[in-house]
C-alpha cells in the first residue's frame, strides 16, 4: 500500500501500521530533481498491492513533517527509512541506482517464489490449471515443502492422481501438517475411485489379448477419467505406433494434451507424438 504521510495520519500510517509490518518512508521534496526518478523506482519495487511492506511517502517540503526528518538526522534527499515496531531499523540517504535499492529493500520484500506460492493459493479454487502453472514457477525459484505441498494439491484437484502421490511421497514427516493429511485423504479416495472393477475387467482383458488396438483405446480413456493420466497417454501412443489412424485414438490424445496444458508429461508425449507425425 502507498500512503501519503500528513500530520493527521502519522500515528496510524506509520507507528501502528509498522507494528504489524514493515513501513518504508520515502523522504522527498519537489525542489529536489532527483526525486522523483528515485520514487518511482521504489514504488515499483514494492508494489502498490504488496501485503507485507507499505511504502510512506512524505514531503519534506511541509513544514509540519520536518521534524519527522529532523529527529532522524537525515542529511540528504531522497531517503528511504525502514521502520519496524514504530523504529527505524535501516536508513539510506541520497540518489540511489536499482541495485542499491535492491539491497536495501530485499530483506522487507516476500521473495518471488512466496508470492507466486500466495497468487497460487488465491486462484486454486477458480482456475487451478493457472495455479498449477504459477507453482511450476514458484517451485524453479524454491523447491520448499510449501510449494511442493500446495502443488500436490493443486494436481489433485486437476486429477494428476501419479503427479499427487509422488508429490506428496517428497513431503517429509516434520511438514506432514494438516494440509497433507487432507491432500493425502482425498488422494487415497480418488486413488480407490480409480481402481474400479470396470477398470479392472478392461485390464484383465487386455492382458489375455494385449494385440487388441481396441482395448488399448478404450483402457486409456477409462485410464484418463481416473487420473491415471501418464498410463492413458502411454496406450495411446503405443496404438499410434501401430497404426497412426487407428479409431479416435490421436484425438483422444491431442484432447487430452490440450487439457494438461503445460504439465512435463504432456510435454514429454507431445514430443513423442510429433516424432512419430514428422
Amino acid at each position: 500500500m502507498f500512503v501519503d504521510i500528513t500530520v493527521e495520519n502519522f500515528q496510524q500510517a506509520l507507528i501502528q501500521a509498522s507494528m504489524s509490518k514493515t513501513v518504508v518512508i520515502f523522504f522527498h521534496a519537489d525542489q529536489v530533481p532527483e526525486c522523483q526518478p528515485m520514487r518511482a523506482q521504489v514504488e515499483q519495487l514494492i508494489g502498490a498491492d504488496n501485503g507485507q511492506v507499505d511504502l510512506a511517502r512524505v514531503d519534506v517540503a511541509d513544514p509540519q513533517l520536518q521534524s519527522l526528518a529532523m529527529q532522524l538526522g537525515l542529511q540528504a534527499l531522497p531517503a528511504l527509512v525502514a521502520f519496524k515496531d514504530g523504529q527505524p531499523v535501516d536508513m539510506l540517504e541520497g540518489p540511489q541506482d536499482d541495485a542499491a535499492l535492491n539491497t536495501f529493500l530485499k530483506p522487507y520484500l516476500p521473495d518471488e517464489a512466496a508470492q507466486l506460492l500466495d497468487q497460487a493459493k488465491q486462484m486454486l479454487g477458480m482456475d487451478p490449471q493457472a495455479a498449477y502453472g504459477l507453482l511450476q514457477q514458484a517451485r524453479v525459484l524454491n523447491d520448499s515443502a510449501a510449494i511442493r505441498l500446495t502443488l500436490a494439491e493443486t494436481a489433485l484437484a486437476l486429477n494428476k492422481l501419479e503427479e499427487t502421490r509422488q508429490l506428496l511421497d517428497t513431503i517429509g514427516m516434520a511438514d506432514q501438517d494438516s494440509q497433507y493429511q487432507h491432500v493425502l485423504a482425498r488422494l487415497e479416495l480418488a486413488e480407490e475411485a480409480a481402481d474400479s472393477p470396470e477398470l479392472r475387467e478392461l485390464e484383465q482383458k487386455l492382458a489375455a489379448t494385449p494385440d487388441s488396438l481396441e482395448l488399448k483405446e478404450e483402457l486409456a480413456v477409462q485410464y484418463f477419467q481416473a487420473g491415471r493420466q501418464e498410463e492413458a497417454l502411454q496406450l495411446l501412443i503405443e496404438i499410434l505406433q501401430r497404426d497412426l489412424s487407428f479409431g479416435e485414438a490421436k484425438k483422444h490424445l491431442l484432447d487430452m494434451l490440450t487439457s494438461m496444458g503445460a504439465d512435463p508429461v504432456a510435454s514429454r508425449y507431445r514430443r513423442k507424438l510429433y516424432s512419430m507425425l514428422y
